[in-house]
């Protein structure tokens, strides 16, 4: 806490709050959030108006970051103070109105001492935003906007690799995450859900769900696929609704803005479209708009990429975002059965990193709440619907 307390001083006098007083409370996110602790901040002093700050604290111990692929802040510093401007510089350059571009919290600073990490933004719950009920299955409204963001963020990658392919290598190669590290956390993890979804799968399901994951789905094959991908680009990496904020303007639209950086990864721009929609939605939801929000992705992704000067059907055609669906969507099943015990967690039974003898284990074994096996069993129900398990 001391550390954080200096660096919000250093971050008050910095915007010329001389005698400044810093106060700081806890937040809890319900569950919502396991690897950090987090802080609202108000700096004040007379005079002056009052700013409003958003900190996080890393409290991962020393185990879980021994299995971690990447270190903790490392890619959301990496996003704030060097990507963000890129990106806003290719907005800029060619004339992307405010209301087009890609909506992000102010970065403030950050602290870097192991075990201390921290980061500070604006608090966006000043501004009346807000996140979405991690119980509740997203609407069409709110998930049409996310998949907007979504889709800038991703038109934004591409056209940095596009106008500036050296320096885009280069800023890549500075997000490379230890990729067996991560086969092996997920491919761990995968082994143990395995065992939580069969619990719960209804029984015209269980045996061919059970042959089906026994014999056609490999982890590694799968993130392979999707990291050799013909159009990868900087995907977000958590894309999940306690990462997004969002909140009704004034005239009435909804405004949904990403957060939470510290997970990017350079694949599929499918990882972050099929890991929103498969932890965000229910099967009713599924059933009437998979397709619909699918084709809405790629039409405001082609949107974005005009707005940045660029051809859509040079960089990402339909026809090819069509078949890279068809061959990744069996990923959503895993992500599905790796994510779903979490995001359906109660409150009182979230995992949480710290701890020095807490592992990643703890995240195979999470204790699944009273949502979780209509939910899985929904997923379920979505792949022998499309034939996909037969």
């Amino acid at each position: 806490m001391e550390s954080l307390r200096n660096l919000l001083e250093e971050i008050a006098k910095k915007n010329e709050y001389g005698r400044p007083n810093i106060a700081i409370n806890p937040v809890s996110t319900g569950g919502g959030n396991f690897s950090s602790e987090l802080f609202t901040v108000i700096v004040s002093e007379s005079d002056k108006e009052d700013l409003h700050l958003f900190a996080k604290i890393a409290i991962a111990g020393e185990m879980v970051r021994s299995q971690m692929p990447v270190d903790i802040f490392m890619m959301e510093r990496l996003f704030y103070l060097d990507l963000l401007k890129k990106f806003q510089d290719i907005e800029t350059a060619h004339n992307v109105p405010k209301e087009k571009r890609l909506p992000v919290p102010k970065y403030y600073g950050s602290h870097t001492k192991l075990y201390e990490e921290s980061i500070v933004l604006e608090n966006l719950a000043e501004k009346g935003f807000i996140t979405y009920d991690r119980f509740k299955s997203i609407d069409w409204e709110y998930a049409a906007k996310a998949v907007e963001s979504l889709a800038k963020f991703h038109a934004l990658s591409m056209a940095y690799r596009e106008k500036n392919r050296r320096e885009f290598r280069e800023f890549v190669e500075k997000t490379q995450f230890e990729k067996e590290m991560l086969i092996n956390m997920m491919s761990h993890m995968f082994e143990q859900r395995k065992i939580t979804t069969l619990a719960v799968t209804t029984e015209k399901h269980k045996s061919k769900l059970q042959k089906y994951l026994d014999t056609q789905i490999n982890v590694k094959a799968l993130l392979d696929l999707f990291v050799s991908t013909q159009r990868p680009v900087l995907n977000h990496g958590d894309y999940r609704t306690s990462n997004l904020m969002h909140r009704y303007n004034e005239d009435g639209t909804l405004e949904v803005m990403p957060v939470d950086f510290q997970t990017m990864i350079y694949m599929s721009p499918l990882y972050d479209l099929l890991y929103f929609i498969f932890l965000g939605t229910d099967e009713k939801f599924r059933r009437q708009h998979f397709q619909d929000l699918t084709d809405y992705y790629h039409q405001e992704l082609s949107n974005a990429l005009r707005s940045l000067k660029l051809n859509p059907d040079a960089i990402y055609p339909k026809t090819a975002f069509e078949l890279e669906l068809k061959e990744m969507l069996p990923y959503g099943l895993v992500i599905a059965i790796n994510g779903l015990p979490i995001i359906t967690v109660e409150t009182e039974d979230a995992p949480t990193m710290q701890g020095d003898d807490n592992t990643y284990e703890q995240f195979g074994n999470t204790k699944t709440g009273s949502l979780y096996p209509e939910r899985m069993n929904g997923v379920i129900n979505d792949f022998f619907r499309w034939g996909i398990i037969e």
